[in-house]
């Protein structure tokens, strides 16, 4: 079992609830220590009996909720249970998400090492994700665009180019030089 929180500073936190007694409060000496000032410095307690968790209210100024309710003095506690000190509430879970995930990554190794492929894999998280959909009829494609064509200059470049008539004397072209001509 877990117990899951936002601690004041946004940072979600997990707790593996054990045998060992949890202490939650103000006091730095707290196993789970709040920063907030409804919580008394030992504000309550959370304990393993006979296989079940327990919540004891250690005569705290603003009480425990267990869903809702104010608990007197104990109070068994059960998977889901959100559980309210201050203004911090914790959820008691079965197992992580880091669990979990481990879970699932063990289970598609088996399935891959039994000779599935990862596509087919993937395939199958994927329709059980997706719910089931009546098929539906295919939206007509739309009609093609016809092409249109730029027309663009042709440029021609030649290294070598003809003898034109006779410049006129201020024109130095030679040998060497390069003629660019642009067609229409």
């Amino acid at each position: 079992m877990h117990l899951r929180y936002v601690n004041k500073l946004g940072i979600p936190k997990d707790i593996e609830l054990t045998g060992e007694p949890l202490s939650i409060g103000r006091s730095r000496e707290a196993d789970i220590p709040l920063l907030d000032d409804k919580v008394s410095r030992v504000h309550c307690g959370i304990r393993l009996s006979d296989g079940e968790f327990y919540l004891k209210d250690l005569k705290s100024r603003n009480g425990v909720f267990v869903n809702g309710q104010r608990v007197d003095d104990t109070a068994k506690l059960k998977v889901g249970d959100r559980i309210q000190i201050g203004s911090t509430v914790f959820v008691l879970e079965t197992a992580t998400d880091k669990e979990d995930a481990q879970k699932a990554l063990g289970n598609v190794q088996n399935e891959m090492d039994g000779g599935k492929g990862y596509t087919t894999i993937l395939k199958e998280i994927v329709e059980d994700i997706t719910p089931e959909a009546a098929p539906e009829k295919a939206a007509p494609k739309p009609a093609a665009k016809p092409a249109i064509k730029i027309a663009h200059p042709a440029i021609k470049i030649s290294a070598n180019p003809k003898p034109e008539p006779a410049p006129a004397a201020e024109d130095k072209s030679g040998p060497g030089k390069i003629k660019i001509t642009i067609k229409k």
